[in-house]
């Protein structure tokens, strides 16, 4: 009987991989869990009539500026990284420059056209929402590399499904949403958009077929079944579609982008967060503290780096939102700050080419991965 409970256990092991970043418990809270507070905004903002900048204030305050600390807490407060990335990190903030600079063109009509300040503003909102499938794709690749799935063909259509399925609800919701054409500089309901947004839903269903049936075929080979990278996409897509959708009978532009902001943005948050600690806990807890200066003491203990994150927070988006003129001169500097850490955070993760990342977020090994 014994033996054949191993072997059960053992056909078990080779069916499903359970490669977790953490621990089962750990990721199934954070990382996958955590689309729960997504839910629980966009039930509070659709069936509980809380306005968005309510919601705005709870996720600005409470998850999104922290982590943005997050960032900063293992880079500008890191001695170590400030003296190998000193280049990236305080060339970063000619970012800040940007949306002044295209604000004050459109002002003075540059080359003839007063688009420029809005054009920023557009491309400031589709680099936020980049940013957030950029993390999920992110995550995506560290349980690939956990559960040995980094075959081409898995890469290939692991990478198609993921950026195509957020990419479609997006292009949905700025062709369909009631209030989405005054946020948009161009027409959505022109020829060619429209003809870009069926074109992407087609390769999405294409996509779809592909991922589904190579996990038919894997289970018939049997190959491992991802199954963390799944629980991952089965979270994190279905909440982007079901949001953006459900928004888009917001008839104020307004309201409709910061609620979108907010209900999409706080699982990413809180996904960060747990990713930050469990990075900053195996690096700074270890060797000696003046290697590391102040990143040291902020991430001591948990209660450190949350009071921190909050008193970062607060400094960060309180005169973030208090400037009430959304495609002004000021908000395009405050911009910056979000462009700031986008940059930061496409470089300062890459497990490809970074051996101290794998061994800080616990990979197993310091090989590159060949999926990004």
């Amino acid at each position: 009987m014994a033996s054949a409970a191993l072997a059960l256990e053992g056909n078990k092991r080779a069916v499903i991989a359970r490669g977790w970043i953490i621990n089962q418990k750990d990721d199934l809270i954070w990382f996958i869990g955590s689309v729960v507070a997504s839910y629980a905004l966009l039930f509070a903002n659709i069936q509980l009539g809380v306005p968005a900048m309510i919601l705005v204030w709870i996720w600005a305050l409470g998850f999104d500026g922290p982590h943005v600390a997050g960032t900063v807490s293992r880079t500008y407060a890191d001695k170590e990284e400030r003296a190998n990335r000193a280049r990236l990190l305080y060339g970063s903030f000619l970012l800040f420059a940007l949306g002044p600079a295209m604000v004050l063109a459109g002002r003075a009509q540059l080359l003839g056209t007063a688009a420029w300040g809005a054009a920023f503003f557009f491309f400031a909102r589709l680099w936020a929402y980049y940013h957030l499938v950029k993390q999920h794709y992110g995550f995506m690749i560290l349980y690939k590399k956990k559960n040995n799935d980094l075959a081409d063909i898995d890469n290939v259509i692991d990478r198609a499904f993921l950026l195509l399925g957020m990419t479609y609800p997006f292009l949905h919701f700025m062709s369909h949403g009631k209030g989405a054409a005054q946020l948009i500089p161009f027409s959505t309901q022109s020829g060619p958009f429209l003809w870009l947004e069926n074109l992407v839903l087609f390769a999405f269903v294409i996509s779809l077929i592909a991922f589904a049936g190579r996990q038919v075929h894997r289970a018939f080979v049997r190959e491992p079944l991802d199954m963390p990278k799944m629980l991952l996409l089965a979270a994190a897509m279905p909440m982007h579609w079901i949001v953006l959708m459900m928004l888009e009978q917001q008839t104020n532009p307004t309201e409709a982008a910061l609620a979108a902001v907010s209900i999409l943005t706080i699982y990413h948050n809180l996904q960060y967060h747990r990713i930050v600690w469990f990075h900053n806990r195996n690096k700074y807890s270890s060797g000696n503290a003046s290697d590391y200066g102040l990143a040291s003491r902020i991430n001591k203990s948990v209660w450190r780096y949350i009071v921190f994150a909050l008193v970062f927070g607060a400094a960060y988006h309180i005169p973030h939102y208090t400037v009430m003129s959304p495609d002004g001169l000021v908000m395009g500097f405050f911009w910056g700050g979000a462009f700031t850490h986008y940059y930061l955070d496409s470089k300062i993760w890459r497990v490809r080419r970074d051996a101290k990342l794998n061994r800080n977020l616990r990979m197993g090994d310091g090989d590159a991965i060949g999926a990004g």
